[in-house]
């Protein structure tokens, strides 16, 4: 059986706590080397093979361990544990550590004064992981992930020869505002514009974790006329669970419950 031991448990503590945690635009923390070698390289050998992933189109495959049936069993066994014993267990209260401050003020600004304590005080999981698989032509515009995710994560499994330059792209949101819904939210669908401010390098073992809050948005492209075939990353998104969320919402002013699109706390699937 997969287990973590002290030597991992200190390869993420400090790569997590010596990665720059930057404010523009922001904050995006980029992690180098965030896995120990033994670790990675056990998640590249147990990938599944493309036919291993669920298909949502022609540029577009997801592995959940949670959820894929198709996959090896060695690749479901493995990939679980990591999700949840890596970076549920240990990863996330790291990160959500480094994230603290300003997950204060995003919760004030969405909450209130009145109840950005208790919003503070839910439990908060990694939740909806998943090793995506991307194909030349897919693009997703600048976006926000659901409402319900503080923070999202992207660890990219780059093999050899992979291009560094498809990898995740940063923009800055002026006029931008609280999403309207709980899914997804594309800024520039209500008015805002997007300014491109940098992209994160597409390289192997390198975690990118940023906040999901006004003011930014993320987006990823590969062109069609791209030699590589394929890339990996894998997603997750950390936040308080569905149900406890939900009944926060609820205590918000019956306006500010009808601006953000809130009755039951709807999420959405798509996604980087």
């Amino acid at each position: 059986m997969t287990v973590i031991v002290e030597s991992h448990v200190a390869h993420l503590r400090d790569a997590v706590a010596t990665a720059a945690l930057e404010i523009d635009p922001g904050p995006p923390m980029v992690v180098q080397d965030v896995l120990p070698l033994d670790m990675y390289g056990l998640l590249l050998d147990t990938m599944p093979p493309p036919d291993g992933f669920d298909i949502a189109d022609s540029v577009k495959a997801n592995f959940d361990p949670e959820r894929t049936t198709i996959a090896p069993e060695r690749s479901r066994e493995t990939w679980l544990w990591f999700q949840r014993d890596v970076v549920d267990g240990v990863l996330t209260p790291m990160l959500l550590d480094r994230f603290q401050p300003y997950l204060v003020e995003a919760y004030r600004d969405f909450f209130g004064p009145d109840l950005v304590d208790e919003a503070l005080r839910l439990p908060k999981q990694a939740f909806r992981g998943r090793l995506m698989l991307r194909r030349p032509g897919y693009r997703l515009k600048p976006h926000r992930d659901m409402r319900i995710a503080a923070l999202t994560g992207l660890i990219y499994f780059a093999r050899p020869g992979d291009s560094a330059q498809y990898g995740t792209d940063l923009y800055r949101i002026q006029n931008d505002q609280q999403a309207p819904t709980m899914k997804t939210f594309y800024p520039e669908s209500c008015g805002a514009s997007a300014k491109h401010v940098r992209s994160v390098p597409f390289i192997g073992n390198a975690a990118l974790i940023f906040m999901n809050a006004p003011g930014m948005a993320h987006g990823a492209g590969i062109p069609r006329d791209a030699t590589q075939a394929t890339r990996y990353a894998y997603q997750f998104y950390i936040g308080p669970p569905k149900d406890e969320y939900g009944r926060l919402i609820r205590r918000l002013a019956p306006a500010q419950q009808a601006a953000c699109g809130a009755g039951p706390a709807a999420d959405s699937e798509e996604g980087y």
